[in-house]
C-alpha cells in the first residue's frame, strides 16, 4: 500500500501570467505545484475550504521565482501564505479553513 503522502509524479510546473487559481480537482489529481510567478509577484486561489473533498488535503506550493517575486496563497478571500523567491507553502485544509506554513528551500 502506497503511503499517503506519497506523490505519483512532478505535480504541476507553471510560469504564471496573472492570477492562478486552482481547483479541487487538480489538488485530487495531484497536490504539488511549482510556480513562477513570471516577473511579478502573483495570486494564488485555493479552492473554497468547503468544496467537497478538501476536508484533509495536503498542499505542496514551491515559489520558482528567478527574482524577489512573492505568491499570495489566498483560500476563502483571506491570505493564507506568502512564499518568497526559492521558499516552498505547505497548506491543509480541516473542511472549513486553509492553513499554511511558508519557508525557505534548503
Amino acid at each position: 500500500m502506497a503511503h499517503p503522502l506519497a506523490v505519483s509524479n512532478s505535480g504541476t510546473v507553471e510560469t504564471l501570467t496573472g492570477t492562478r487559481t486552482i481547483t479541487a480537482a487538480e489538488i485530487l489529481a495531484s497536490s504539488i505545484f511549482t510556480l513562477d510567478p513570471g516577473g511579478a509577484g502573483r495570486s494564488v486561489v485555493l479552492p473554497n475550504a468547503a468544496t467537497a473533498g478538501m476536508a484533509g488535503q495536503i498542499v505542496c506550493i514551491a515559489n520558482a521565482a528567478d527574482a524577489a517575486e512573492v505568491l499570495t496563497v489566498s483560500a476563502d478571500s483571506a491570505t493564507v501564505v506568502t512564499p518568497t523567491q526559492a521558499e516552498t507553502a505547505i497548506l491543509f485544509c480541516t473542511g472549513v479553513k486553509w492553513y499554511g506554513i511558508a519557508g525557505a528551500n534548503s
